[in-house]
């Protein structure tokens, strides 16, 4: 009893010094309310996310459903190419017999023409194909030989050349008996400075 006395004169206390400091600020009603307003945001947290489930599921479903329908698309097409090729054969062993029995009519003689024209012409591409690759093939390994054989031996030839005109230039600095950067062997800095002091004074 006490516990809820006290909560109510905290409350009592803070709306007080609400209102004095903001003017129009809402008061804290104690008890039941915050419990509300938290089940509510419970509930529309387990709403938002029943919908993204739902949401989610859907999507499956729809992709599921799209996967299905290419694939019995694709069998409808291969069952199609099957069929077409069965009766293109039933119908060339058709005009083999009437033209092996003399009775070609005018329509299949031009059927015929078309196939025949147009298998002809398949088989030139093919042809011209081959022969394209065969120069593309030849073309790309002669110039992957060249490339292999003839750079080694001139690069090699080269940096042979410039490590050695470095060599010559590295020399031209060199002195017998220097260390570089320091005076020559038996000799001391004060002697050289004690020299040249000599020759300023002249």
């Amino acid at each position: 009893m006490s516990e809820s006395l006290s909560k109510q004169h905290a409350t009592a206390t803070v709306n007080s010094l609400l209102s004095t400091i903001l003017p129009g600020a809402s008061k804290i009603v104690p008890g039941k309310s915050r419990a509300s307003r938290n089940k509510g945001s419970n509930a529309q947290l387990i709403n938002k996310h029943l919908k993204q489930v739902v949401a989610i599921r859907e999507r499956d479903v729809h992709s599921i459903k799209k996967r299905e329908h290419k694939a019995r698309r694709k069998i409808l097409k291969t069952k199609q190419a099957e069929m077409d090729a069965i009766d293109q054969t039933a119908k060339l062993e058709i005009l083999r017999k009437h033209q092996a029995e003399g009775t070609l009519t005018n329509r299949e003689r031009k059927y015929l023409n078309k196939v025949i024209s147009k298998n002809i012409r398949g088989l030139k591409s093919w042809d011209t194909n081959d022969e394209e690759l065969q120069e593309l093939q030849n073309s790309v390994l002669g110039h992957a030989m060249e490339a292999k054989m003839r750079p080694k031996s001139k690069t090699k030839r080269r940096s042979k050349k410039e490590f050695n005109e470095e060599r010559q230039s590295n020399k031209d600095h060199r002195y017998p008996g220097l260390t570089p950067g320091l005076a020559p062997v038996g000799a001391s800095d004060e002697e050289d400075s004690s020299q040249e002091e000599d020759e300023d004074s002249y």
